[in-house]
């Protein structure tokens, strides 16, 4: 089925890991499911680039009506950096804050259940066996690409592109194992996809909420608990 939903995957290149140094060289994002490809916005789409190449206001500006578009998002260390660098050219520039959509950062989800040597995104994609690579990150390239070479802002936007399908790969293997996943169907679907595919597989015990029907999505694996009158009412939503 479709996503009942639309969930957005995002990912940023900057020319430094802080805002007041740094600037945004390009946005890459997709929606999760779509057969488009990734959509790519840099510095040198808009005109004002070529009075100052510093001036990524244009750039977060057309990525905001994404912001207020997706009702929920997936990102690698999204939390700790994407969002936090364009939250801060957003202050920088005088621009509206964004809503406050639920997040699903990967890179917990991954702290939270894999021993892995390292939890970079590159190491845990090719661990997963995602058949896009990541390309290398080169301090020239990106030193580069700040100051306006084609053919540096052409790689960034290239890694900056395969990253995005990278973490759409990692998402779709890792969701079942994201706890805090934000319900992205009615209370008779599964919490993680929406799909209508539950099965009974026995009693989970609770401390707050007592003996409650666990169930699993046959479509993505995910697991989860529901009180015995909601597995009814998702027995006759099936059967529908």
């Amino acid at each position: 089925m479709a996503n009942p939903v639309r969930i957005l995957i995002w990912d940023i290149e900057s020319s430094d890991l802080v805002a007041d140094f740094g600037t945004i060289i390009c946005i890459g994002w997709k929606w999760l499911g779509e057969k488009e490809p990734v959509h790519i916005q840099c510095l040198s789409d808009f005109p004002r680039w070529k009075q100052d190449v510093t001036d990524d206001k244009r750039l977060v500006q057309a990525f905001y009506p994404r912001l207020i578009e997706a009702d929920m998002m997936v990102t690698y260390f999204g939390t700790g950096f994407d969002k936090k660098m364009v939250q801060s050219k957003l202050l920088e520039h005088g621009l509206a804050p964004p809503p406050n959509t639920p997040h699903v950062d990967l890179f917990y989800t991954v702290k939270s259940n894999m021993v892995l040597s390292r939890k970079r995104l590159e190491n845990v994609s090719e661990f997963l066996g995602c058949p896009t690579k990541k390309t290398p990150i080169k301090p020239k390239v990106w030193k580069r690409a700040q100051a306006g070479y084609p053919e540096a802002i052409e790689y960034v936007t290239k890694h900056c592109h395969n990253d995005v399908l990278i973490t759409e790969y990692t998402y779709l293997k890792l969701r079942p194992y994201a706890r805090q996943h934000p319900r992205v169907g009615s209370l008779q679907a599964c919490r993680h996809c929406g799909e209508l595919r539950l099965t009974n597989q026995g009693y989970s015990l609770t401390t707050t909420k007592g003996k409650r029907r666990r169930v699993q999505c046959q479509a993505c694996g995910a697991w989860d608990t529901v009180s015995l009158k909601e597995w009814e009412t998702t027995k006759e939503a099936q059967r529908g």
